[in-house]
């Protein structure tokens, strides 16, 4: 999913992003990264990504059950969509966040707001703290859980 974030709505010219336009990638899921389409929108200087570095495997792997979880290729992937490289770690940010939202809140589905809290932390996420809070509450699904999923991944971006 795209979102596209500005003042005003007309300040937004396009439904799409454009490659190399992304300001932040969250990857919730390493494999959904390691795709073209995700992968052009990142530019070296402009874009952050936070990446989940849990292996989930794919459905692929029901039917070939020795496959190998790619989780360096896809890191290096990512690496060399942000710098070509030659920068190891410029705009990118590795956590397990799988792990530790699991582990913390009993509940895998918590990884994506622990992952949108660790990059509001990081500074990364052009909202206010209310208004963020407020979209959670106007979901309307599993509030608290995600408010309290959303400061554990700001505690981690600290730790």
């Amino acid at each position: 999913t795209h979102i596209r974030i500005a003042r005003r709505p007309e300040d937004i010219f396009a439904v799409r992003i454009a490659a190399g336009e992304a300001d932040l990638v969250l990857g919730c899921d390493m494999v959904v990264v390691n795709d073209y389409w995700a992968l052009s929108k990142v530019r070296a200087g402009r874009t952050n990504v936070v990446l989940n570095s849990y292996e989930a495997m794919p459905g692929t792997f029901t039917t070939r059950p020795d496959m190998e979880f790619p989780a360096a290729d896809i890191v290096e992937a990512v690496r060399r969509a942000l710098d070509g490289g030659h920068s190891p770690d410029a705009g990118l940010h590795l956590v397990d966040a799988t792990q530790l939202a699991t582990a913390l809140m009993g509940d895998a589905i918590a990884t994506n707001l622990f992952i949108l809290g660790y990059a509001w932390q990081q500074g990364l996420v052009p909202l206010s703290f209310e208004s963020l809070m407020r979209a959670v509450e106007l979901n309307g699904a599993a509030i608290e859980m995600n408010k309290t999923a959303f400061a554990w991944g700001r505690l981690a971006a600290i730790e």
